[in-house]
């Protein structure tokens, strides 16, 4: 272990962070079991427009707190809600930040854990990441205190986008080191050769991670890397514990519509289980869109150049009928107060605004929302970085009607029971697709994955009803024959067999 700390030390803190934790504008929480704060109605409110969740499953967490759900009334992160998975707990995250080498060994602590290294709770698939990355070839990375949580999604457009933020302990002593602990959100579907990582730096294929994203470090000597995209949190002002963390950062993907994406959220300490680590998505963050427009302001300014008129004009003609929704987001570059930059960035987006809706297009059509300089998409140490972020991006989100109306059209013969129905492929290497048919009236239903001697392995939660399906990822599970079983409102209805290949 890298730290040791004293009872006192841990009691002293324990306090501090539970006044925190009711005192702070950025606070946490845990799932219930039931209502508004449920998982399945916590991970549908992370879903926007254009975009349909048709299955979850929390395949692996280190304890009961390793991810849940944030809140954040100032926004400092540009992010007002959504979720966070650790590699500790959630409790401390709410503290304002204490001391610069401070770890969240408390959480630990608080879960059972102590300063046992787990030799069971890593993550493969972050593991084979590690190791492409590795600059010497051969050697393996441990993960230890693994969060994945996976979800099936539909796209209705051909680009899927959500927003995150990832911060970390190992800030700013450990940039360089072998201590980088990793996170990535793996994709996988039609279009995509081989599962991939999303979480990259912009216009890079580079993993986001501490030693990606950092002012540099004293200790490993190492200059400063991607700095733009980063924040120090040394001084507690940002009113989270992590020492640093990303800006808000945006993934794009290009995908087919209304094809099934499996995407694994997943993030693990590395090396050792010391120094916790983080990723928060935003709420409503995960959408697709079929086209994008950034119109760009000079400094300072609000006022919509010329230039751009004609494509406005455009825009509002084309679809001041469409049903689907148009997002009208406002950027800054770092110039200038945070404060006077985040209003800035309100009016240039109203801007735009107004002037579709005075072209035809209906305000109920238009989602409104403004980031300040917390999202930089180029260098703001450039001018010509600077330019480019200040901007009003413009995107034509799916329409979900499209896909229900698919959808309906094909579900012309009605089942008269929730089923499974058959899997494919099987055998199989990796993941298969299970098809299912829930009846409408189901509250509650999930496919359990249990081996042979009854041994529950994954438990995926479907959301959609009528004909459905869901992805299942082997993982790690060895070559032999596994069961799917359906539970409807608590009561099984059959099952089929899944044969796992080499």
């Amino acid at each position: 272990m890298r730290r040791f700390y004293t009872a006192a030390l841990l009691l002293l803190f324990g306090k501090t962070v539970l006044y925190a934790q009711y005192a702070a504008d950025f606070r946490v929480f845990k799932p219930e079991a039931k209502g508004e704060r449920s998982i399945e109605k916590l991970l549908q409110s992370m879903i926007g427009d254009g975009v349909i969740l048709k299955s979850y499953s929390v395949t692996k967490t280190s304890s009961d707190e390793a991810f849940g759900f944030f809140e954040d009334k100032k926004a400092r992160l540009g992010m007002k809600k959504g979720l966070v998975m650790t590699t500790g707990g959630i409790a401390g995250l709410s503290s304002k930040n204490l001391q610069a080498n401070m770890s969240n060994n408390t959480h630990a602590n608080a879960e059972g854990r102590g300063n046992v290294t787990s030799i069971d709770n890593g993550y493969a698939d972050l593991e084979k990441l590690l190791s492409a990355q590795n600059e010497r070839p051969g050697t393996i990375k441990k993960t230890y205190d693994a969060c994945v949580i996976e979800l099936d999604l539909v796209p209705t457009a051909d680009t899927l986008s959500f927003n995150y933020v990832f911060g970390s302990e190992e800030y700013d002593e450990y940039v360089g080191s072998e201590f980088n602990d990793v996170f990535a959100f793996l994709i996988s579907g039609k279009g995509i050769e081989k599962e991939k990582n999303l979480a990259v730096i912009p216009g890079t294929e580079i993993p986001v991670s501490v030693n990606s994203i950092n002012n540099g470090s004293r200790t490993y000597r190492k200059p400063a890397n991607n700095p733009t995209f980063y924040i120090s949190n040394l001084d507690g002002n940002v009113g989270i514990e992590y020492d640093g963390l990303t800006k808000l950062m945006q993934i794009r993907q290009v995908v087919v519509p209304y094809e099934t994406y499996h995407i694994k959220l997943a993030i693990a300490d590395v090396t050792d289980n010391s120094y916790d680590s983080g990723v928060m998505l935003e709420g409503h963050s995960i959408v697709s869109y079929e086209k994008r427009y950034n119109v760009l302001f000079d400094k300072s300014s609000k006022e919509i150049d010329n230039s751009y008129k004609n494509l406005l004009n455009t825009l509002a003609a084309q679809y001041k009928n469409y049903n689907g929704k148009i997002s009208v987001t406002g950027y800054t570059d770092n110039e200038g107060d945070e404060n006077y930059n985040q209003e800035l960035s309100c009016n240039r987006a109203n801007e735009i605004s107004l002037y579709l809706q005075n072209k035809g297009v209906r305000a109920e059509n238009i989602i409104l929302d403004c980031k300040g300089e917390s999202m930089p998409l180029y260098d703001n140490t450039n001018d010509k970085g600077k330019q480019l972020n200040r901007r009003v991006e413009l995107k034509i989100l799916g329409n979900d009607q499209a896909y229900n109306e698919k959808k309906a059209a094909g579900n012309i013969i009605k089942e008269e029971k929730s089923q499974l129905i058959k899997n494919y492929p099987n055998p199989f290497i990796g993941s298969t697709t299970i098809d299912a048919y829930i009846l409408d009236n189901v509250k509650d239903a999930y496919i359990l994955i249990g081996d042979m001697t009854g041994k529950t392995m994954k438990t995926i939660y479907l959301l959609e009803r009528g004909k459905t399906d869901a992805i299942f990822n082997s993982g790690n599970l060895i070559e032999g024959m596994y069961t799917a079983t359906l539970f409807t409102d608590g009561v099984a209805c059959g099952g089929i067999k899944l044969v796992v290949g080499k």
